[in-house]
């Protein structure tokens, strides 16, 4: 796998993609438990990515909204201190009082504050995966066993996030449960 270069690195902070990126593909002649782990790091970068993402907008939105606030608190004095600006000053707190409204509402459509306390629960029990999975292997358990049963708990922690997702953006994603498809060596033969 090749390091960024600069140019790509630069294009990627512009973007600041927030939803989860595409996984790459495993390494070609990877055993089971490493293709496992290989998704398990990929989800745990991207949970981490979009956890500090989705804190620092929530932070943002709640620091910004009390400011302005702050702001329309000053203006009601400085309507009391300077009555020749009176309307002036009317206006630019009734501007201000716009835009804490237009914020708000941003906030409340995209779930800063919710998707953060979610990826951060989640980010938590893919790590516990991760670390359980990492135990079992120095302890010797099967690899095979190891990779498969930890397969399993990634699909239900992912599936448990659209789930979470679809109930916090009041779009329930109905009809799409995850049902992986069986080991090739448990598939009926044709």
């Amino acid at each position: 796998m090749t390091q960024p270069t600069g140019t790509d690195q630069q294009a990627e902070e512009k973007q600041k993609f927030t939803g989860m990126r595409p996984t790459e593909p495993p390494p070609a002649g990877s055993d089971a438990l490493e293709v496992t782990t290989h998704y398990l790091s990929h989800f745990r970068k991207e949970y981490t990515r979009t956890r500090e993402l989705m804190k620092k907008k929530a932070r943002r939105t709640t620091v910004g909204i009390a400011a302005l606030n702050g702001l329309i608190a000053m203006l009601g004095v400085a309507v009391a201190a300077w009555r020749d600006y009176a309307a002036w000053l009317g206006l630019a707190s009734t501007g201000v009082a716009g835009v804490i409204g237009v914020i708000t509402a941003w906030s409340g459509l995209m779930r800063h504050h919710e998707l953060w306390q979610q990826r951060s629960l989640i980010l938590a029990e893919l790590q516990r995966i991760i670390r359980n999975a990492e135990r079992r292997e120095a302890a010797g358990d099967d690899r095979q066993l190891i990779a498969q049963e930890a397969m399993e708990l990634l699909d239900a922690t992912l599936s448990q996030d659209a789930s979470n997702w679809g109930s916090l953006s009041r779009t329930p994603l109905t009809g799409t449960q995850y049902q992986p498809l069986p080991a090739p060596a448990e598939r009926p033969q044709e």
